[in-house]
């Protein structure tokens, strides 16, 4: 099972953006849950059912309405909201996410080596006429070439974790080279937004790591990694790349894409909640021709580049209290030791999506679920000893699912 979510999560874009191979697995998992009757869809449909109220509501306000777009939006939310919770609910061990990692990051290695050598469109976009910055990007086998990012970034920071909580350095040395060989993805994909968040997960993991409990070994350790960064940084700014000087002109205000995905995209938000009375203008119906054309004059010229702007703008301040509420609760039930990955992943998730992403990207739904599995941390903190004690406080666990997946009830 292992090895087929790997395999989904580096081709689930392979055939097209909207034909997710995640939703996909989505649909098969619900017809086994029906099935089984473990409850996980009832609970997605108790979610969704609020989200469906209201764009039922917005179709009789909205006369401009795209029906066909309305049900496909709101049908990936579904979606979204079942892997969540599949996600949540899955028994997950030390060793099960270990090998999906090693395993996704094993087929990046053979990738990037393919992709070295022969320069394909297939693994890479040749002529990227929407990054000035860098007109040839690794793709690998996403959409588009900040997508091949993202999911490196998820990998490196959970790597990351494994590598500190690996204890000996040969038990580490194969997830440091995943992580070298993955930052090389990031590098050659030339995510800078992925490249941001991912920086921005790393320190709160470090600062989790090295100043809750300051021994002798992590102040050595934090004053190597010091003198990396700041050798690293010098590199960076003397080579005078891609991603430096993007950085420079983001700086000082002159990204285009930058300003699109912050300045215009806000404004563009803003009116259409304004025109909307605050409702918003439907879900699915932002990406149509005459919603473009009402709203040129904003700057509005494909979709807003902002994941969470798209879905407030479309689904009004109902969304936006949806999400307030969904991250309290995540963070809410975060415990002390989980807080080193965990909250390095929602900081990773939160800041990609607001610069840029998409909402209905499986994914960004996967790793929520990761953060709010409440066994996988518990499983790892509990000792040999107590460790029994430990999952009698777990609810009910059912061993094994017809896919081969520890499932709790």
């Amino acid at each position: 099972m292992e090895f087929l979510i790997a395999l989904i999560y580096i081709f689930h874009q392979m055939v097209d953006a909207n034909l997710d191979l995640f939703y996909m697995l989505a649909l098969i998992l619900i017809v086994f849950d029906l099935l089984k009757r473990t409850g996980i869809t009832i609970r997605a449909v108790l979610y969704f059912y609020w989200i469906a109220l209201y764009a039922t509501l917005l179709i009789y306000l909205n006369y401009t309405m795209d029906i066909p777009r309305l049900l496909v939006n709101t049908s990936k939310i579904f979606l979204c909201l079942f892997l969540y919770w599949q996600v949540r609910d899955m028994v997950l061990t030390g060793p099960m996410l270990k090998k999906i990692v090693h395993t996704i990051s094993l087929v990046n290695v053979i990738l990037l080596g393919i992709g070295l050598v022969l320069r394909t469109d297939l693994l890479w976009r040749m002529d990227d006429n929407v990054n000035i910055y860098q007109s040839v990007r690794l793709s690998l086998l996403y959409f588009e070439p900040s997508e091949a990012s993202f999911h490196a970034s998820i990998l490196v920071i959970l790597l990351m974790y494994m590598v500190l909580k690996g204890g000996s350095w040969k038990e580490s040395r194969l997830s440091l080279f995943y992580m070298g060989t993955n930052a090389v993805i990031i590098i050659l994909s030339a995510g800078i937004g992925a490249f941001g968040s991912m920086l921005l997960a790393l320190a709160v993991m470090f600062y989790y790591h090295l100043f809750k409990r300051v021994t002798l070994k992590k102040a050595v350790a934090f004053i190597s990694l010091l003198i990396v960064g700041i050798v690293a940084i010098s590199i960076f700014v003397m080579s005078k790349n891609s991603f430096y000087l993007r950085f420079l002109d983001i700086i000082n205000g002159n990204d285009g894409s930058v300003v699109y995905r912050f300045d215009v995209s806000f404004r563009v938000m803003w009116q259409m909640l304004i025109d909307s009375h605050w409702l918003g203008i439907g879900f699915g119906n932002l990406n149509t021709d005459l919603t473009r054309g009402m709203y040129y004059q904003f700057g509005l010229v494909e979709v807003i580049s902002n994941s969470f702007m798209y879905v407030i703008a479309e689904g009004g301040i109902f969304m936006l209290i949806f999400l307030i509420l969904f991250h309290i609760a995540l963070i809410r039930k975060v415990r002390p030791e989980e807080r080193l990955l965990k909250y390095a992943l929602l900081m990773f998730i939160v800041c990609y999506q607001i610069a840029g992403g998409y909402f209905t990207n499986p994914v960004n739904w996967i790793v929520y679920g990761l953060i709010a599995n409440a066994f996988y941390m518990s499983h790892e903190a509990v000792p040999e000893a107590g460790r029994s004690l430990g999952l009698k406080r777990m609810s009910g666990l059912k061993r094994q699912d017809s896919f081969g997946m520890e499932m709790k009830r």
